[in-house]
Parts: C-alpha cells; sequence; structure tokens
C-alpha cells in the first residue's frame, strides 16, 4: 500500500529540481543536461522512476509517464495522440518515417528533426506500453490472485488475465523483425530507436508474456483442482446433513476403493529389541547360540600385472565438416556485406545439407557458441509465426543475421 510518506518525497523532489525539470521540458526536449551540479538530481530522479538512461552512452530522459503527465496538464500542443493498440503506433511509427525520409531527401533540417523527435515519442510510448502490460501481468501473478477471497473468484480472475496474455501475444506478432529492420535501413538514428529500443523490448515483452501463458495455465489447472476437491468434500458434507444417521461401508470389503480413501501409505513392521525385558535377553542368547559359525574366507591377494605402455602417436587430424565450413562462410558473408541476410537464401547445396531445419539449426547453434565478444558483433532475428494448435509455441521459418551497429 502506498504510504503518505512515499507521496510527499515525489512531491519533494518535484520542488527541489524544479528549475532543473523545467529547464529539461522547455529547452531540451526531455532530456536533461549532465553535468556536476545536476548529477545528485539525476540520481534522485532515476532512484525514483521519474528519468531512465536508455544506454550507458546516451543522455538521461524523463519516463514516458512523466513526460504526458507534464504533456496533458500542460496541454502542450506537441503532445500525441496515438491508438491505444499496437495496430495504431505501428502505422503512425511508419507513416513518421516515411516524412522524415522525405524530408531528409529535401534537406530539410527542421521539418526531419521534427519527424525524428515525433518517431522517438512514438517508440518510447510503445516500448513502455509494452513493459507495463508484461509486468502487471506477473503483478498479478506474483500475488497468486491473493486481492479476492473465493476460490470461484481466483478462476475467474486468472481467466480474464490469462485472456489478455494471450491477446497481448497476439499483438506482438504485429511487430515484425524484418519490416522494422527494412524500415530502420541505414539510419543510424532509426536504427537506434528501432533496433535498440523497441525490438529489444518486443523480444523482452514476447519472452515473459509466453512465461506468463504458462505459468497462468498451471495456476489455472490448480485452482480448478481445488475448485474439484472442494465440490466432492461439499457433497459429502451435504449428505451427512441430510441423513444423519449415515454410516458410510467399510471400504475395505470394497473391491475397488475410491482414490480419494485410498490415499493412506502402508506402514512398515519393523522388530527391535526390548532391551528392558530380562525374558526377551534368554530368547536372544538362545537364537544366537544356534547359529553356525562360519569363517570368513581369506581374499587372495591379486596378482602384480604389468602393464605395458603403448608407444606414442601421431596426433590424429579430424576433417572438418563442410556444413561447419558453409556457416562459417555465412557469417563471413553477413560480416563484408554490413546488411542483414537471411539464413535459407544461403542454404548450400545438396552435397553438403540438403534440409533447411538443419541449416537454420547449424546457423543458431554457431551464434549460440560464439564467444561474448564475438557474438555482439551479430544481432540473430527470428522469422516466425505462432503454432496453431499449441499456445505459446513459436515455429520459426527462417533466421535473419546482421551486425548488430
Amino acid at each position: 500500500m502506498i504510504t503518505r510518506d512515499e507521496l510527499k518525497k515525489i512531491f519533494k523532489l518535484f520542488r527541489k529540481h524544479e528549475d532543473l525539470l523545467i529547464s529539461a521540458y522547455l529547452d531540451n526536449d526531455g532530456m536533461i543536461e549532465e553535468t556536476n551540479e545536476n548529477m545528485t538530481a539525476i540520481d534522485a530522479l532515476t532512484s525514483a522512476r521519474l528519468a531512465w538512461r536508455p544506454a550507458e552512452s546516451e543522455s538521461v530522459r524523463f519516463t514516458r509517464e512523466l513526460s504526458s503527465l507534464f504533456e496533458r496538464v500542460l496541454r502542450d500542443p506537441r503532445r500525441l495522440t496515438v491508438d491505444a493498440d499496437i495496430g495504431g503506433f505501428i502505422n503512425s511509427i511508419e507513416s513518421n518515417v516515411n516524412h522524415y525520409r522525405e524530408s531528409l531527401r529535401n534537406r530539410n533540417a527542421e521539418d526531419s528533426s521534427h519527424y525524428i523527435s515525433q518517431i522517438e515519442r512514438l517508440i518510447d510510448d510503445l516500448r513502455s506500453s509494452l513493459l507495463d502490460s508484461s509486468g502487471q501481468l506477473w503483478q498479478k501473478i506474483n500475488s497468486e490472485f491473493g486481492y479476492v477471497a473465493s476460490l470461484e473468484l481466483k478462476i475467474k480472475e486468472n481467466e480474464a488475465v490469462l485472456k489478455h496474455a494471450r491477446r497481448l501475444n497476439d499483438h506482438l506478432e504485429l511487430i515484425k523483425v524484418s519490416e522494422f529492420d527494412e524500415m530502420a535501413g541505414n539510419d543510424p538514428q532509426l536504427r537506434r530507436y528501432i533496433h535498440h529500443w523497441l525490438l529489444d523490448s518486443v523480444e523482452t515483452c514476447r519472452r515473459e508474456t509466453s512465461d506468463a501463458i504458462h505459468k497462468l495455465n498451471y495456476l489455472l489447472f490448480e485452482y480448478r483442482e481445488q475448485e474439484r476437491i472442494g465440490r466432492l468434500v461439499d457433497s459429502f458434507y451435504r449428505h451427512y446433513e441430510l441423513n444423519p444417521g449415515y454410516t458410510p461401508q467399510d471400504y475395505t470389503d470394497m473391491g475397488d476403493i475410491p482414490e480419494i480413501l485410498n490415499q493412506v501409505a502402508p506402514l512398515k513392521i519393523y522388530g527391535h529389541a526390548d532391551i528392558e525385558d530380562p525374558e526377551q535377553e534368554i530368547r536372544l542368547t538362545d537364537i544366537i547360540s544356534g547359529l553356525r559359525k562360519e569363517q570368513i574366507a581369506e581374499k587372495d591377494d591379486i596378482p602384480y600385472q604389468n602393464l605395458k605402455v603403448l608407444p606414442d602417436e601421431e596426433p590424429i587430424e579430424l576433417e572438418i565438416s563442410p556444413l561447419k565450413i558453409a556457416v562459417e562462410e555465412f557469417y563471413l558473408q553477413a560480416l563484408e556485406s554490413n546488411a542483414s541476410l537471411d539464413a535459407l537464401d544461403y542454404l548450400p547445396d545438396d552435397a553438403i545439407e540438403s534440409d533447411p531445419e538443419i541449416w537454420l539449426y547449424a546457423i543458431i547453434g554457431r551464434f549460440n557458441n560464439m564467444e561474448d565478444e564475438e557474438r555482439d558483433c551479430f544481432k540473430l532475428n527470428y522469422d516466425e509465426y505462432v503454432d496453431p494448435v499449441f499456445s505459446g509455441v513459436r515455429i520459426v521459418k527462417n533466421v535473419h543475421v546482421s551486425l548488430r551497429l
């Protein structure tokens, strides 16, 4: 629960750093100037989640929530009106990218600066919206719907959240990696916003949403199992209320014992001597005296065996697989061409590998086995779609490899 002191702390930050916030909003488009005097304020605003840094080399800027608050309260004409669904965001981003490229061709610096600012706002809104949606899913999952008491309401809340998670997962399918990669092209600013801001966040949201769907299905199964057992117990209780003198049949005489009555594991019987009973001491003595005495056979010493050491042999040279050579050449081609390459377009001859699925596995396996420094040079994207039968399962059709700029 939010306390009064936490709210006072936020308003105290606004009062203490009001000049810095006003200057950043009016003069620097939401970016905070990093000077020695501002570092303490930046740390405080970042800790309060009012500001964030996209990357170590980039400036600290307002969060989407803080910018939206200022724009809504001040009725800022720069405030964008965007659709709440992902499709509306994509159309707005694509439209502004086209206007931005047209202004660059016309060498209109003022218009291009305006449109790149619009693109930055749209992508930041979409990125924050996606991460907020997946975060809200896990907040409800981690609470296990503890804000409702009855099991029936827990099941309804679980089904509602599961429906929302599946709808979010379907909406994420609208964000095609190949289309956004083509939209960014070679423009460094577009690639920074689209690849570093948007697509990384989309991949995080997609992974969290898929995990949330699996977790929600598991919780729903558990709740329904508890509901089934609860109904069974209620049936027994109502039956006893309607029939006060009812006596159940002895289940040990039944041929097929119901599972609910057959839950107790059998006891294992162990024998122990009662050291406090002197009569048992006499009986144990008689038992021991009647045992046969057998001597333990001595083991023969194992004779020492002279081992013949084989002479040193020349190392065996293993022949490199043609498929491995083809994979290496594919990554070298991606490094030299400085463009996004489709793995299936470089499928080797049938003599090397005829199965496209094995070729894609080899490309993905080589990427996963790279050293960290080598992997940082490449970016691997999947051309995939959702399995029509099993929800949450994604099937890869192709792999795109490009340089990470």
